[in-house]
């Protein structure tokens, strides 16, 4: 496994567009794939992102959203959340970032409160 610390997509508005609220209303029927994440994402100032190994390729497994104080805003998969950048096709050579150790990675994933995935 592998760790990385980016600021890649930490650029969103604080509020959705009204063509967006409008397609929004119109397709909620539709799951969506991560709802909790939807409103919080405009506070999102950088992306702890740990990749596991599959099929030779290193693919984002679990990730934590952190704001501007390095405070958790959330952390996916979940229950309800399949993940921002899981839910994506890039690999670990996709990203421009830092690396950062494991335990790093697995101080702040405490906090989050998210019990461990089954791997």
């Amino acid at each position: 496994m592998k760790y990385l610390k980016t600021k890649d997509a930490t650029d969103w508005p604080k509020g959705k567009s009204w063509k967006e609220k409008l397609i929004s209303g119109l397709l909620f029927f539709i799951p969506r794939a991560n709802p909790d994440y939807e409103d919080k994402m405009y506070l999102v100032k950088s992306w702890l992102i740990e990749f596991l190994e599959t099929d030779g390729e290193l693919l984002p497994w679990r990730e934590i959203a952190l704001d501007k104080n390095e405070n958790p805003v959330f952390a996916g998969p979940d229950k309800r959340n399949y993940g921002f950048w899981c839910d994506t096709n890039m690999k670990y050579t996709d990203f421009e970032g830092e690396p950062i150790d494991k335990s790093e990675f697995e101080r702040k994933w405490k906090i989050t409160g998210i019990k461990e995935l089954e791997i």
